[in-house]
Order: C-alpha cells, then sequence, then structure tokens
C-alpha cells in the first residue's frame, strides 16, 4: 500500500481523538526538534507529546536503558501513535509492545527488525563514526559529524539550519555528548510486527528504509525534504503523519 496519492491533503482537525500522538526523538538530538511539528499537530486539535529524556539525566541514559526512561515519561493514554525519528525508530517500536498502541510511524529512520537485537545506527554508520572518535572515544556532537561533507550536511539539513545562527546555536548547544561506546549496545525486541506500522522518508539518506518498508507492505510517503523536515518542514511533517495515522486505521 502506498498513501502518496494521499499526501498533498492537509493534516485537518483532530479534536476529540481518542489518541495521543508521542513524537520521540533521536537519541543524539533533544526532544525540542521536534516542537515545531507538536505545535502544528496541537493548533488543529490533536493530543501530543514530546517526552524530552535529556531533560531529566545529567548524562544520556545506555542505548538499552532509554525506551525504559520513556516510558516513565508518556503519560497514560486509551491509544498511541507512537512517531521516531532517525534512531528513535527501533525506541517506537520497543515501546509499542509495552503500551497501548495504535500505530507506529518512523520518520526518517532505519526499519527496526522484527525482534531481537535492534542497535542505534546501522553498521555503515557506525563505521563512519568510528573514524570521528578521538582517543578516549568520546564524540564531537552530533551536528559536527558532517563538517566537510557539504552534500550530506544537505541531505541532513543542517546546512539551512546554519543559515539561521540563532537557531543553530540553540539547537547545537543542546545536543549530547556520546561516546562510541554506546552505540554497541542494543535493544532487544519482543515481536512487535502485529502493530500497524508506517514510514516517511524525509531524505535520500534513506532510500534503503523506504524499499524495506515497502517490502513489509507498509504504507509509505516521501516528502522530499531533509533529515531534520521535523524541525525545518513542520507542516509537511505533520500532513505526512497524518495520512500515514489515518491510513494505518490509527485515527478517524
Amino acid at each position: 500500500m502506498s498513501a502518496c496519492v494521499r499526501y498533498r491533503c492537509t493534516f485537518g482537525h483532530g479534536g476529540n481523538l481518542n489518541t495521543d500522538v508521542v513524537l520521540i526523538a533521536g537519541p543524539l538530538v533533544r526532544a525540542s526538534s521536534w516542537e515545531p511539528t507538536a505545535e502544528k499537530l496541537r493548533d488543529s486539535g490533536w493530543r501530543v507529546q514530546v517526552p524530552d529524556i535529556l531533560a531529566h539525566h545529567v548524562s544520556p541514559p545506555a542505548w538499552s536503558a532509554w525506551s525504559r526512561s520513556l516510558v516513565n515519561q508518556i503519560a497514560p493514554a486509551n491509544g498511541l501513535v507512537l512517531i521516531g525519528h532517525s534512531s528513535a525508530s527501533a525506541l517506537a517500536a520497543d515501546l509499542a509492545t509495552k503500551l497501548p498502541t495504535k500505530a507506529v510511524v518512523i520518520v526518517d529512520g532505519d526499519i527496526p527488525p522484527i525482534e531481537g537485537a535492534a542497535y542505534p545506527v546501522r553498521p555503515a554508520l557506525r563505521a563512519f563514526i568510528q573514524n570521528l572518535a578521538r582517543a578516549d572515544g568520546s564524540l564531537p556532537v552530533w551536528s559536527k559529524w558532517f563538517d566537510g561533507d557539504g552534500h550530506r550536511a544537505s541531505l541532513v539539513g543542517i546546512d539551512i539550519l546554519k543559515s539561521d545562527r540563532n537557531a543553530f546555536a540553540r539547537f547545537e548547544s543542546g545536543l549530547p555528548k556520546m561516546n562510541i561506546s554506546w552505540f554497541d549496545e542494543t535493544v532487544d525486541l519482543a515481536r512487535w510486527d502485529h502493530i500497524p506500522a508506517g514510514f516517511i522518508q524525509a531524505s535520500k539518506l534513506y532510500d534503503h528504509a523506504t524499499v524495506e518498508a515497502r517490502g513489509r507492505g507498509w504504507p509509505v510517503i516521501n516528502s522530499e525534504g531533509t533529515h531534520l523536515d521535523p524541525t525545518l518542514r513542520p507542516a509537511e511533517t505533520a500532513n505526512a503523519i497524518a495520512v500515514i495515522a489515518r491510513t494505518l486505521g490509527a485515527i478517524p
């Protein structure tokens, strides 16, 4: 199934929905990266939660403990639509078997395995960041991973964000400092393929994930933007979320 033909519709009014949308940020950025999209959804009457792990921890939790920390921050609801951006795709899949979930939507992230071990990033990216690690294993913040690679910075959207110095400074100041060893842990996923799921491809970086999602029969939207679409193109991202959620039957 493809939702692409329906993508140009507006996301409409979500008032009186008996469902909370939970926007989960990848661990390498702050939950504030989702706030522009959250505002668009709320303005249309949607109930939205944006849990911020890094606001409650002095240092980033271990990858294997991230989902447990999220559970403690998600308010009870009769039904949830879990939206995972980037590395949060595996977190959304993990939470889907722990919370009353109507649907999972992945935004520009790898498609998690149906069950079993899920790493924070795929092997190719793990190899890339190994080369960025200092002698003590510490890494530059995520926004600096793409220094000197204009093409990748463009696909990510860093170049657009940098065009507003103040906005970029606020974004970068909140990024966590990670160690290369953090990327070696796994989340052990219970089987979750019984839960309806869909995929939103925001950047060309995730062509491979679109292929995997379509292979699983998921509805897919390509918004033809950048990896930071939840921040940079909130109206388009909110619209895509609404289309996928309705296609999956998670909302009216």
